[in-house]
């Protein structure tokens, strides 16, 4: 089964972080299994130059996995899609529900917060009822496992 995909998408500080902090939250505590994707349109990269994965990286390995004691880091030097991004998530294992801050994907259902510009696809805007939110959200979940 695929996972429930929603985007959350509204100007800098407005509070998209925290709602979906909060909302994850209530998520895992009825037990669904979240993935998360940050969308930045600034140029981020993690991998620095004397880190021994750069090194990897300059001779032309890509893509580069660290594997420490406490975490696996996949470092993928490109810029993938929305949809091939979801395509690598699924991979690793089974997840009920998706959620994209920074959405811009016209296919991906959105949620708006503040008062920005409408964008295509927006399934909701978000009011502060984060409860409403939830429901909302976990309806649409149950919808794919049927």
């Amino acid at each position: 089964m695929k996972p429930y995909v929603i985007g959350f998408y509204g100007y800098s500080n407005t509070g998209k972080t925290t709602v979906i902090v909060d909302l994850i939250k209530k998520l895992k505590e009825s037990k669904y299994k979240v993935a998360t994707i940050k969308c930045s349109d600034k140029k981020i990269n993690f991998d620095t130059q004397e880190k021994d994965t750069y090194k990897h990286t300059k001779i032309g390995a890509n893509p580069i996995v660290l594997s420490s004691l406490s975490e696996t880091d996949f470092i993928i030097k490109k810029k993938l899609s929305i949809k091939n991004i979801i395509k690598y998530l699924t991979t690793f294992e089974k997840i009920d529900i998706i959620i994209i801050e920074g959405a811009k994907d016209p296919d991906i259902h959105k949620v708006r917060i503040g008062d920005i510009q409408k964008r295509e696809n927006t399934i909701l805007d978000y009011t502060g009822d984060l409860e409403y939110l939830y429901n909302f959200i976990e309806e649409k979940i149950k919808d794919k496992e049927e």
